[in-house]
């Protein structure tokens, strides 16, 4: 149980944080205001289906790497993560926001934890929040650094002044998607891509199976 808890902690915890650290010096308010933009795709976020692809650096140091699936659901809302290696399903994390439940390769139930319990100690926690994008603007101050290859680049910077921590979202220029997100910790940087989306697509029949009452 303790190395299923320990890799869900390690993949679960830090996703959504997205490619790379975008320095680059502030530039004139753009004539689109894509803070703005970000939350109404968000809002209008009824299912999402994604891949993954993370890594973790310390000191510019690779220090774990890991990929998936993402689907969501903001009806539930339902967040499921499927871990992979090689395509295969290895571990499956599944919430309601309410309770998360952790099933192994064939779907059976390796532990339950509380949602709120887990998500009050985590610094990055609405990294992954999937419908709440709207209040992690909130808790930020947010400029944008640049655009660069059909993406712009914004900066949150905390405004509880106790958060040691930046954030960089790069948000498609079209479509405001935040296609990567990064988070940077002193000398941690956790970053995470999202590839393949499928956005507002009807979602197969039993993706959230697995959850209890």
């Amino acid at each position: 149980m303790k190395r299923f808890i320990n890799k869900f902690l390690t993949v679960f915890l830090p996703l959504l944080c997205a490619a790379g650290l975008y320095a680059a010096e502030n530039i004139p308010a753009q004539e689109k205001d894509y803070a703005a933009c970000f939350a109404a795709w968000d809002k209008n976020m009824h299912t999402l289906e994604t891949e993954f692809v993370q890594t973790t650096q310390y000191d510019g140091i690779l220090i774990s790497r890991s990929e998936g699936r993402i689907t969501y659901a903001q009806s539930g809302p339902f967040l499921r993560l499927d871990n992979t290696e090689n395509g295969e399903v290895t571990q499956s994390a599944l919430t309601d926001k309410k309770q998360i439940w952790i099933l192994d390769e064939k779907g059976g139930l390796v532990t339950q934890i509380k949602w709120d319990e887990w998500l009050a100690g985590q610094p990055n926690q609405a990294l992954f929040d999937f419908g709440n994008y709207t209040a992690l603007l909130a808790r930020h101050d947010v400029s944008v650094l640049e655009k660069k290859d059909g993406h712009v680049i914004l900066r949150l910077q905390p405004k509880d002044e106790k958060k040691d921590y930046v954030l960089y979202v790069a948000v498609e220029e079209k479509s405001c998607f935040p296609a990567y997100i990064t988070v940077q910790a002193d000398l941690m940087q956790t970053t995470a891509e999202l590839q393949n989306k499928k956005l507002n697509a009807a979602l197969k029949d039993g993706v959230f199976k697995g959850m209890k009452s």
